[in-house]
């Protein structure tokens, strides 16, 4: 019985037992179930909560308006690159670009369409540029940085970029120039390097045959020199060291001064006469050569002036107008209120507007162009035949002369079928009733040649080079060139100097006599 008692006592202990395990591990597999769950939710809070950061981040380093990165990406992003360690010596390119014509594309078809083509520039390289870090730094300034690509992949590349952009759409030709800086130094700021790229892009020129120019040392100096010269500028204006010359224009018939163009010289201290060649490219890409027109134009009417003030016959003084002035009808009433100031007849102003300047005309251009005329200014288009000369425009234009641009005329004075396009020019524009100036006149051939299709006004350097007032109210006293008529005598400057010194001559006999 006891030993029965003893067997039931330990069969309820281990009943206990197995009772208690169970409990506790029902209770264990409970809270191992929780404990998982809770992981699992503290995982997927992880995993939302760093998709959240993502879709932060890539919020925070999208453009909103292209959708590409940003120049907080673009830093970001390019500090990592630098900083790596590598198992070689990588190199690293820096590409800056931007769109040249921007806003020459929203002047003519709306800032819309400007947007659009920023646009469409941001998806091209969002496309083209495959494992390479890129953005938009501004709205029209672009980067990329090359790692371990050579100069050929770098320009390769842009070529690609560039041919997409500008056959995009024949009528909205978007033009790109580019920056390229080769990194030196890792440590260096990566906007500094941004900016050594822009200075490259600065230098390069619509007419060069690359869109694109490496950052040098010399580029470097060179912009140092043009910002020294920006600064002077100024002071320069208020000290008169910006000189006028004039380039006189021979009647082709009669070998006579009709007209003179007002070409700019800088007085530069230490240097001479400055060739506008040395600072005119400078000025041109700034607001800084409006401020040197307005002196120029008054500079002119001073001289005009001074001619009829000590009864000098005036000579009619052709003036150039920056293609940057015909989207501002401003400087029109500038030029009305200095001509009424000075009491300047009208027929002693010619304005010469780059044919540049009428490339594509709009409403604005062609209002100033029609205001400048209704104001008794004549009109020139000069450069004539540099581009592709709108006839058909001018036509529809107030013009009353035009200048055949001194390369049109190289290229086509050498050939019989250049003498025959330059022969049919002349006559479309007779038939338009222009007057038609050729500049660039080198040899006595080629003025001959002009006046025999039919050109009236000659300027070169056959006739005379720019020269400042005095010289040239020397030259307009006499008004006679030796004429291309070899039968015949003319006078050159030559003999007038021997005469002038058989002048003296007789005068010192006549005085001795006297005493």
């Amino acid at each position: 019985m006891k030993a029965f008692i003893i067997i039931v006592a330990l069969i309820i202990c281990i009943a206990v037992i197995i009772n208690r395990y169970n409990l506790m591990k029902a209770y264990y597999d409970y809270q191992t179930k929780a404990l998982n769950d809770l992981e699992k939710k503290y995982d997927k809070q992880v995993e939302d909560s760093n998709k959240q950061i993502e879709d932060l981040k890539t919020i925070a380093y999208l453009n909103a308006t292209t959708n590409i990165w940003n120049i907080d990406y673009f830093l970001e992003k390019g500090e990592h690159l630098f900083k790596q360690e590598y198992d070689h010596t990588p190199t690293f390119t820096l590409v800056a670009f931007n769109i040249s014509n921007i806003g020459k594309i929203n002047q003519l078809f709306g800032p819309t369409e400007g947007d659009k083509v920023v646009y469409f520039t941001a998806q091209t390289l969002k496309n083209t540029v495959r494992n390479q870090i890129y953005a938009q730094i501004y709205s029209n300034l672009f980067c990329i940085l090359y790692v371990d690509k050579d100069d050929k992949y770098v320009t390769d590349m842009i070529n690609k970029i560039y041919d997409k952009l500008i056959n995009h759409d024949e009528n909205v030709r978007i033009r790109t120039t580019y920056g390229i800086y080769k990194v030196q130094d890792r440590n260096m700021n990566i906007m500094d390097m941004i900016n050594y790229a822009q200075l490259a892009q600065k230098f390069v020129k619509e007419s060069d045959e690359l869109c694109y120019r490496f950052f040098t040392d010399e580029l470097n100096d060179k912009f140092e020199n043009n910002r020294k010269m920006s600064e002077e500028m100024e002071q320069a204006l208020d000290d008169h060291k910006f000189v006028v010359f004039l380039q006189p224009m021979y009647d082709l018939h009669s070998y006579k001064i009709i007209s003179a163009e007002a070409l700019v010289r800088w007085d530069y201290p230490g240097k001479g006469m400055l060739s506008p060649f040395a600072f005119l490219p400078l000025f041109e890409s700034t607001s800084l050569i409006q401020k040197l027109d307005y002196y120029m134009w008054e500079e002119c009417m001073k001289t005009v002036r001074r001619w009829i003030d000590n009864k000098i016959e005036p000579t009619p003084v052709t003036m150039n107008i920056s293609p940057s002035h015909l989207t501002n009808m401003k400087f029109v009433d500038y030029l009305v209120d200095i001509r009424e100031r000075y009491l300047i007849p009208k027929d002693m102003i010619i304005l010469e507007i780059p044919e540049k300047g009428l490339s594509n005309v709009g409403d604005v251009t062609k209002e100033i162009i029609n205001r400048l005329h209704d104001e008794g200014f004549i009109l020139c288009i000069d450069n004539f035949g540099s581009l592709n000369s709108p006839l058909n425009l001018l036509k529809d234009l107030p013009i009353d002369r035009i200048k055949l641009d001194r390369s049109f005329l190289a290229k086509n004075s050498e050939s019989d079928e250049g003498l025959t396009i330059l022969r049919y020019l002349v006559a479309m524009a007779k038939e338009l009733d222009f007057t038609i100036i050729t500049e660039g006149i080198e040899t006595k051939e080629q003025a001959a040649m002009l006046l025999e299709i039919g050109c009236d006004i000659g300027q070169g350097y056959y006739f005379s080079k720019p020269v400042d007032l005095r010289t040239f109210d020397g030259m307009n006293k006499t008004k006679l060139r030796e004429m291309y008529r070899p039968d015949e005598y003319y006078p050159t400057f030559e003999d007038y100097e021997k005469d002038l010194d058989l002048v003296v001559q007789y005068l010192n006999i006549q005085e001795k006599s006297a005493v």
